[in-house]
């Protein structure tokens, strides 16, 4: 699976690519919107892990931006410490929310089910 990892801290988001290379999955490894927005631009991922705190512009108005170019949005999969980031998360449909701090199986499964929940809507 392709994910693409929107994540502006640098130690997180290259230990997500070594727990999605575990798995088997092959991630892709931006630190924000623009960069994602300009990956989208090529190739498609099968899933999206977006941070809500991200400098330049926020998860959602990553994910905002996703939708309003594209008309779709890839399985999307919010990753969040801040306090609120479960109810901010609630406002882009269709993604599911893992909290920080997660185990390498709950990130596991809630990739998997994202895809599959996708899949089904299809």
């Amino acid at each position: 699976m392709r994910v693409l990892v929107v994540e502006d801290d640098s130690a997180v988001r290259e230990t997500l690519g070594m727990v999605l290379e575990a798995f088997q999955h092959r991630p892709i490894l931006v630190e924000n919107g623009e960069q994602a927005l300009n990956y989208l631009r090529q190739e498609w991922p099968d899933a999206l892990l977006l941070d809500l705190t991200l400098e330049g512009m926020t998860g959602e108005q990553v994910y905002e931006m996703i939708q309003t170019r594209f008309g779709r949005v890839p399985p999307t999969v919010v990753l969040s410490a801040v306090q609120h980031g479960e109810n901010r998360a609630r406002h882009l449909p269709g993604t599911l929310f893992l909290a920080k701090p997660y185990t390498i199986e709950e990130l596991a499964e809630v990739l998997d089910e994202a895809v599959a929940q996708t899949r089904g809507a299809a």
